[in-house]
């Protein structure tokens, strides 16, 4: 029960910091452009009741960021990941790890599967979560969820920012400033995303350790 709450509580993380990103994005661009003050967002603030600021606005992020969540997923599975794929190097410690640890578990623990599954992680991230072994790589893939989410907010921002700008030239200039952020935020995502792999096949590995340690001794 404890890492169910734990698995929901890194849900949480994610999808409040990205909604409350998105707030604070749109906040900044219409008191950039003037459509409001600052001295009107002082207001609101302070005109706000109690049980708003405390259970509403939190909830009204969290779905916000829930929303965001397909949208950014998708435009980085087939826009930003394929746009900076050869930019961004996966680590090389974490790749020769993960395929250590890969062809160990396909060689002892996939039987007849071994040669069949392109990818062993699902089956032993899926064992990881059934018997409850680790939360470690959740915050992994909450960090990986949080910043994806934060370069497509930058990315668009950068595009945004193009258009409703006084001149082009602005615009060109707002706009390498918000794709270097974007790529920064990427490279950041791509880096907890290669931890995953080699935390779950670790968890997987060290459990059957433990089991085939139980049957030698009974």
């Amino acid at each position: 029960m404890i890492e169910k709450i734990r698995i929901s509580l890194w849900d949480i993380f994610t999808f409040s910091f990205s909604g409350f990103l998105v707030a604070a994005l749109v906040t900044g661009h219409t008191l950039v452009f003037k459509l409001i003050t600052l001295a009107d967002v002082k207001d609101f603030l302070i005109g706000l009741p109690v049980t708003t600021s405390l259970f509403v606005i939190p909830f009204g992020l969290t779905l916000v960021g829930l929303l965001l969540e397909p949208v950014a997923n998708y435009f980085d599975k087939y826009i930003l990941h394929p746009l900076w794929v050869k930019a961004i190097a996966e680590k090389d410690k974490h790749k020769t790890e993960e395929k250590v640890l890969e062809k160990e578990i396909r060689e002892n623990f996939l039987g007849k599967l071994n040669g069949k599954i392109e990818n062993p992680y699902s089956i032993c991230k899926e064992y990881v979560e059934t018997k409850q072994l680790s939360t470690t790589f959740m915050v992994f893939l909450s960090r990986y969820g949080f910043y994806r989410n934060v370069s497509f907010l930058f990315f668009v921002s950068g595009v945004t920012d193009l258009f409703i700008s006084s001149s082009w030239g602005i615009g060109v200039g707002i706009l390498i400033i918000w794709w270097i952020l974007a790529w920064t935020a990427k490279k950041r995502a791509q880096d907890f995303y290669s931890y995953l792999a080699p935390t779950v096949y670790r968890c997987f590995l060290i459990d059957k350790a433990f089991d085939n340690l139980e049957e030698k001794e009974t």
